[in-house]
């Protein structure tokens, strides 16, 4: 009788449990019902607003395109908007409408330097006035070296100043053009003789040294980023116009031009333009200006000329990043060992004996040409030197390295180029064909100024990013 009563509990027992555990459930179902119905709708009204705020960002991009295609639309407005003018309807002053679901302005302003226009793209989405923004940067493919060219080799006491120097494939360095100074940028490797050993033979990482860290790195080998840009190619229909209405178009398979001297570098509202359809050498003692386009090879041979030459220019303000391993007045400073080995002198700290191995620019002045002083320059003349020092900077002897420019400006060359006999060109030099071979004391200095009407004017995007949104 009490194992009856005794099963009879537990059953009991186990049904108050269930229909605790039913209550408990129906109870959760309560709470959670409207919470869960909370969250449905909430999700539904963020869709919605997601929705409008993803509108509102594509039709900002919307405005980034549209600004773009009107830098290219003539080649004017990339110019207009650089020197400080405004574009009516890119002034934030326009609802552009013909995008479905909302509008969007667009300001075009000059960025950071005349080089560059900045675009702010505004999106607004019409039924909830959600806001987006984007900000893009648009930039004139810039003419990156002093040299650039397929293949490059440099002897004899040639050097470059102020400015990198490019190959598309490998480059060789040999006796006096075997220095630690500009920087050096190749798609293939980078050899050596006659002082300096190889820089780099090996494609397999480390491409570029010999110090990694992006201050004191001399090269970057095997197209190490950040890499070497394809060679632009000059509007040549546009430049041999302006030569044929100058008088300077030159039609024929072969030319030999003999102590060419002018001095006038514009015609007008445009550069003095030389046009080349076939090969050309420039000898004796010469200065000219302006552009320069051969379809030829090209050859400089022999100097420049006094006074015409006597040329104060003011050097590019990053003159100083070429000079960050080594200087000119301590050109052949070495130490032993392997190049990434060698002890660095600190930046902007003279090493006094200058004893340890090379150094970059630091706070002494004439350094390099142009040098006053620590990451600074000065103006330069390319007979008397730096004109507050009368100093060459090119090496301990003061007046070593006074010689006349033969060309400034701009220079094509469309199959190849030599340059040798004590060649001074202010400018760059592109190569798109064949080899630069420079040798015999030929310089180029680097303008960081040049003016260069390029196919399609090459303008790209340099930056895009979304910032705060300005609403309207």
């Amino acid at each position: 009788m009490r194992g009856k009563i005794a099963g009879l509990a537990r059953r009991a027992g186990r049904g108050q449990m269930a229909i605790v555990m039913v209550l408990v459930i129906l109870l959760f179902l309560l709470i959670m019902i409207p919470v869960i119905e909370m969250f449905v709708r909430n999700e539904a009204v963020w869709t919605v607003k997601e929705k409008k705020n993803t509108t509102a960002f594509h039709l900002a991009e919307a405005g980034v395109d549209r600004a773009y295609w009107k830098l290219i639309e003539k080649q004017d407005n990339f110019k207009d908007i650089t020197e400080g003018a405004v574009i009516p309807g890119y002034a934030d002053d326009v609802e552009y409408a013909d995008i479905e679901g909302g509008v969007y302005k667009i300001n075009m302003t000059v960025g950071d330097t005349n080089t560059k226009v900045q675009v702010i793209a505004t999106g607004k989405d019409v039924s909830s006035k959600e806001f987006r923004a984007i900000k893009a940067v648009f930039s004139k493919a810039a003419i990156d070296a002093a040299l650039q060219a397929p293949s490059i080799s440099g002897a004899g006491n040639a050097n470059i100043h102020w400015g990198p120097v490019m190959s598309m494939s490998g480059m060789n360095l040999a006796g006096g053009a075997n220095e630690l100074y500009p920087r050096k940028y190749a798609r293939g490797a980078i050899t050596a003789s006659g002082g300096y050993p190889d820089r780099d033979t090996d494609p397999n990482a480390p491409n570029k040294g010999p110090y990694t860290n992006n201050v004191k790195t001399e090269w970057w080998s095997y197209n190490e980023p950040p890499g070497v840009p394809d060679i632009l190619t000059p509007d040549t229909s546009h430049y041999a116009s302006l030569a044929q209405a100058q008088g300077y178009y030159y039609p024929n398979a072969s030319y030999t031009m003999n102590n060419v001297v002018d001095t006038v570098c514009t015609v007008g509202a445009n550069p003095k333009v030389r046009f080349f359809q076939g090969n050309v050498t420039f000898g004796g003692s010469k200065y000219f200006c302006g552009i320069l386009i051969v379809m030829g090879n090209l050859t400089f041979s022999s100097g420049g000329r006094r006074p015409e030459g006597e040329v104060t220019v003011t050097p590019p303000a990053n003159a100083w990043q070429e000079y960050q391993l080594n200087v000119p007045v301590h050109s052949g400073a070495s130490s032993g060992g392997a190049m990434d080995s060698w002890t660095y002198e600190a930046a902007g700290v003279h090493p006094g004996a200058c004893g340890g191995g090379p150094h970059g620019d630091t706070a002494a002045v004439d350094e390099y040409p142009g040098d006053a002083g620590y990451h600074t320059v000065s103006d330069y003349n390319f007979y008397t030197c730096r004109v507050a020092s009368g100093h060459c900077g090119l090496g301990n002897n003061a007046t070593a390295g006074r010689r006349e420019l033969s060309f400034k400006g701009y220079i094509y060359a469309a199959n190849g180029f030599t340059g040798s006999g004590s060649t001074r060109i202010f400018g760059a030099v592109h190569v798109a064909q064949g080899a630069a071979f420079s040798g015999g004391g030929m310089d180029i200095f680097y303008d960081d100024n040049l003016n260069v009407r390029f196919l399609n004017d090459n303008i790209r995007r340099v930056s895009w990013h979304e910032v705060r949104p300005t609403e309207f």
